[in-house]
């Protein structure tokens, strides 16, 4: 997940109160856990020396920091002053010259059409009320042949699941809007030219406890509360697709609540 605009007001504000809250702990969190998908995304859409990228929704930078490296320029664009003056001091550490940060809103974004090679964002469609506006975009502004990445939870195909997931999302996050599924990123792609060249599926086993640290949530918050009790009430029958299970979450630790969540990476060249 990332912070990034939507072209809804209210929604915009959800979104700079959680992120301006957690800027920390969910950036240390962030930039800690996803070199690996940031590597995925970079191959995928074969960033190359020459091209200018944009990444949306930065947030941290856990996507842009790496990129800058393979790229010749990119823009990390956020909504989120606080959250992308973290990616911005880690650019500054890294001596990063070839990185730049905007602030604006991902539904309307800054640039003129075909004007950049790549354009990706990461973790931030399930925070957009019109998550395909959002794509359209990043198609809009790269070039015929461009590539577009995203990286974003996925939920099952299913009403019954995707409703409660939401529920159990949203009660730990308020900026939560919906999880996208499958089936609906493959048909934004397709309906925005965009040819799918890799996809692929990762599942991330997290501490239930931890998953709600980084929005802020601890044990005794009521939030915190209702929704444990709601991803426990899924123990068996897997209602919401968050797998969970009661495990040590390390050999010799007492059991945890762990849960898993379902990543999608995708990307595609614009036709």
């Amino acid at each position: 997940m990332s912070s990034a605009g939507t072209g809804n007001k209210e929604q915009q504000e959800r979104i700079r109160e959680q992120f301006t809250k957690t800027a920390e702990v969910f950036g240390t969190f962030a930039v800690a856990t996803r070199g690996g998908e940031a590597e995925w995304l970079i191959q995928a859409v074969r960033a190359g020396k020459s091209d200018r990228a944009l990444d949306v929704a930065c947030g941290p930078g856990s996507m842009t920091l790496p990129f800058a490296r393979q790229v010749g320029w990119i823009c990390g664009f956020d909504l989120t002053p606080a959250i992308l003056e973290r990616a911005k001091r880690s650019a500054a550490d890294a001596g990063l010259t070839n990185l730049n940060t905007a602030i604006g809103d991902a539904a309307q974004l800054p640039f003129a059409d075909g004007t950049l090679d790549i354009a990706v964002t990461s973790y931030s469609l399930h925070h957009m009320p019109d998550a395909a506006r959002v794509i359209a975009e990043m198609a809009r502004v790269v070039r015929k042949g461009g590539r577009v990445g995203v990286v974003d939870i996925r939920v099952e195909e299913g009403a019954a699941v995707e409703v409660l997931n939401t529920r159990i999302e949203r009660l730990r996050d308020a900026s939560h809007t919906r999880t996208l599924r499958r089936s609906e990123f493959g048909a934004i792609f397709a309906a925005n030219r965009l040819r799918v060249i890799a996809a692929e599926i990762r599942e991330h086993a997290r501490q239930f406890d931890h998953w709600l640290h980084v929005a802020g949530l601890h044990p005794g918050d009521a939030k915190y509360d209702e929704t444990r009790k709601l991803m426990e009430s899924t123990l068996g029958n897997d209602g919401a697709g968050f797998h969970p299970r009661i495990e040590p979450a390390t050999p010799g630790a007492p059991p945890e609540l762990m849960i898993t969540n379902t990543v999608l990476l995708l990307a595609g060249e614009k036709e």
